[in-house]
C-alpha cells in the first residue's frame, strides 16, 4: 500500500501538471554559431541512439556531448505527451539531432501495465535506431489508448507499423515476450530513487529543474537561454 500510495502521488501530480497551458513554440531563424539555437524547420540527420552504461538510461545524440539534458517521464502520463508534442520536448530532440546535446530518458512506469509494455517496446527500438519516431508517434496516440484501456502488446504493434522498418521478428518477439522486462523493472526503479515528484522532469547537467520553473517545460527559448547559461557544449 505505501508504494502505491506514494505512486498515487506521483500519478496525482501528472494529472496537475497537464491542467496547465503549453506555450506556443515561435519559429526562430538560421541556427548560426549556436548549436542550441536550431530552426523548427531545420533539415537535420537522425541523432543516433543509444544505451548507457547504466542500463537505464536512452540516450538520444551524442553520448559524449558536454552538455546533457534528462527527461523521466511515463509513457500513459498525460503532461508528458503535453510537454512531448506541445512543450519543449521537440524543441530538445532538435538539439540533440544538431549535435548539441546529449538528451537522455529515464522511463518510469508508475502509471500501470500499459507504461511498462511502452517502455519495454521503447527499449527495442534502441536496437534498431528507431526510438525518437516511436517515442514521438506512442505519445500522438496516447490518449486515444488510454481512452481504450491502455498500452498494450497487440497495439504497440500495431502502431509499430506506423514507423518504417521497424516491425520485424526481433522487434515482435521482444515487444509480445516482454524481453527486456530487466530493464523496465531497473528503469522504474531509476525514476523512484531519483528524488523527482512529478513527470515529466527535466535535470540538466544533472541537476533538476525546480517546480517553480515550469516555463523551462513550454517556452523554447527560455530554455535555450538556460542552457546557453549552463554551458555552450563543445
Amino acid at each position: 500500500m505505501q508504494v502505491r500510495t506514494r505512486r498515487g502521488f506521483l500519478g496525482a501530480a501528472a494529472a496537475i501538471a497537464v491542467a496547465s497551458s503549453v506555450g506556443a513554440c515561435g519559429g526562430r531563424g538560421a541556427a548560426g554559431d549556436d548549436p542550441l539555437d536550431v530552426s523548427d524547420g531545420a533539415k537535420l540527420p537522425g541523432a543516433p541512439e543509444s544505451m548507457a552504461a547504466d542500463g537505464t538510461t536512452i540516450v538520444l545524440g551524442n553520448p559524449s556531448a558536454s552538455l546533457s539534458v534528462r527527461i523521466y517521464e511515463d509513457l500513459s502520463c498525460p503532461a508528458c505527451a503535453e510537454f512531448e508534442l506541445e512543450g519543449t520536448g521537440p524543441y530538445l530532440k532538435r538539439a540533440a539531432q544538431n549535435d548539441a546535446l546529449q538528451l537522455q530518458f529515464t522511463l518510469g512506469s508508475f502509471l500501470g501495465p500499459g507504461s511498462k509494455f511502452a517502455a519495454n517496446a521503447l527499449r527495442a527500438t534502441v536496437d534498431r535506431n528507431k526510438f525518437a519516431e516511436y517515442h514521438e508517434l506512442l505519445y500522438r496516440h496516447q490518449a486515444k489508448v488510454r481512452k481504450s484501456g491502455g498500452f498494450t502488446r497487440d497495439r504497440l504493434l500495431a502502431l509499430a507499423v506506423m514507423v518504417p522498418g521497424l516491425r520485424g521478428p526481433e522487434f515482435d518477439a521482444a515487444v509480445l515476450e516482454t524481453r527486456h522486462r530487466e530493464f523496465v523493472e531497473a528503469s522504474d526503479q531509476a525514476l523512484d530513487t531519483s528524488g523527482v515528484t512529478a513527470t515529466p522532469t527535466m535535470a540538466i547537467n544533472g541537476a533538476l529543474v525546480p517546480s517553480g520553473s515550469r516555463a523551462l517545460y513550454e517556452d523554447r527559448d527560455r530554455l535555450h537561454r538556460r542552457l546557453r547559461k549552463t554551458g555552450v557544449p563543445r
